[in-house]
C-alpha cells in the first residue's frame, strides 16, 4: 500500500520521548493528527508561555488548554500541568462552547465609564 502523503525528512534522525508516546496516541486516536516535526516544542511553549486558552482547572494544578496546530489547521484540547503534557483531552461541545465563551469576553467592548465629563 502506497501512502499519499510523501515523508518529511525532518524527522531522520529524530525521536519522541517514551514519556510523550500517550499524548501521541490518543492525539492520533481522538483528532487523527500526527504533529510535525517541531510541534509538540511549539504546543508545549505555547501552553507555558500563557498563549494558549486556558479552559478549565482541574485538581493537582492541571488544566485543559486550548491549543491550533498549525500544519494541521486544526484546535485540540490538551491536558497538562506546569511544563508536562499529560493527554490530548477528547473533543466536546462543553469545551467547544467554553473556548467560545471566553473568547467572546475577551473581545467584548468595555462598558461605558463611569467618568463622567464635565
Amino acid at each position: 500500500m502506497v501512502s499519499d502523503e510523501a515523508f518529511d525528512e525532518r524527522w531522520l534522525g529524530a525521536s519522541i520521548p517514551s514519556d510523550h508516546w500517550h499524548f501521541h496516541r490518543q492525539l492520533l486516536a481522538r483528532y487523527g493528527i500526527v504533529m510535525a516535526p517541531g510541534e509538540f516544542t511549539a504546543m508545549l511553549n505555547d501552553i507555558t508561555k500563557g498563549r494558549a486558552l486556558r479552559l478549565v482547572e482541574r485538581p493537582k494544578g492541571k488544566a485543559i488548554f486550548s491549543v491550533r496546530l498549525k500544519t494541521a489547521s486544526e484546535r485540540i484540547y490538551v491536558l497538562a500541568v506546569k511544563r508536562r503534557i499529560i493527554t490530548a483531552w477528547p473533543p466536546n461541545a462543553k469545551l467547544n462552547q467554553k473556548r467560545r465563551d471566553l473568547i467572546a469576553a475577551a473581545t467584548k467592548p468595555m462598558g461605558d465609564s463611569m467618568v463622567s465629563e464635565a
